[in-house]
């Protein structure tokens, strides 16, 4: 298993290699923990994304203290989360520091003009990585179709679908947890 330091310069190279944070980290993660330093399987990242994916918050942040725990418990989740979100937090400073000044400047403008394809694409790769590396199943599928359908085509609001999902699940666990309390 992995050391404290090494898991928060690894975090800290994402989070620094990453414009737009989120799902853009993903592949990253992916790339660095899984198959550069096999800290963990691919099915047991795939796992933790899932759950970083329910839980409230930024994908990214969550990704890190799930991953972070899994290879070093609560210290390794502290330095995960805080390798990943340095970089930006110490961007976000220093752009609120100057960017009343430096925002009139005609290459500052190009350059956040410039980045909005870049963050754009990197975010499509990402969504494609995890979607062609997933196996996939006929429920699996036909949940994904139906809630596309119900966002994009419908014009659903997001939050309802991810309401009716947490419900779902909290059912589930509280079915699944009555099963096996009643079976013993």
């Amino acid at each position: 298993m992995p050391n404290l330091t090494s898991i928060f310069l690894v975090f800290l190279k994402v989070g620094a290699l990453t414009i737009g944070g989120g799902y853009v980290m993903i592949p990253l993660f992916l790339d660095e923990i899984v198959r550069q330093r096999h800290w963990i399987s691919e099915e047991e990242f795939f796992k933790l994304l899932s759950v970083a994916q329910v839980l409230p918050g930024p994908i990214a942040v969550n990704m890190a203290v799930a991953s972070g725990f899994r290879m070093a418990g609560l210290a390794g989740s502290v330095v995960a989360t805080l390798g990943a979100t340095l970089p930006s937090l110490v961007s976000i400073l220093l752009i609120a520091v100057f960017f009343k000044q430096a925002y009139d400047l005609w290459w500052v403008q190009g350059l956040f003009f410039g980045l909005r394809p870049a963050v754009a694409a990197l975010m499509v790769a990402a969504v494609w990585k995890l979607l062609t590396r997933r196996k996939w199943n006929l429920p699996g599928l036909a949940l994904v179709t139906c809630i596309s359908l119900a966002v994009f085509y419908f014009k659903v609001n997001p939050a309802y679908v991810i309401l009716g999902y947490l419900g779902a699940l909290i059912t589930w666990m509280f079915w699944w947890n009555w099963q096996r309390l009643s079976s013993k």
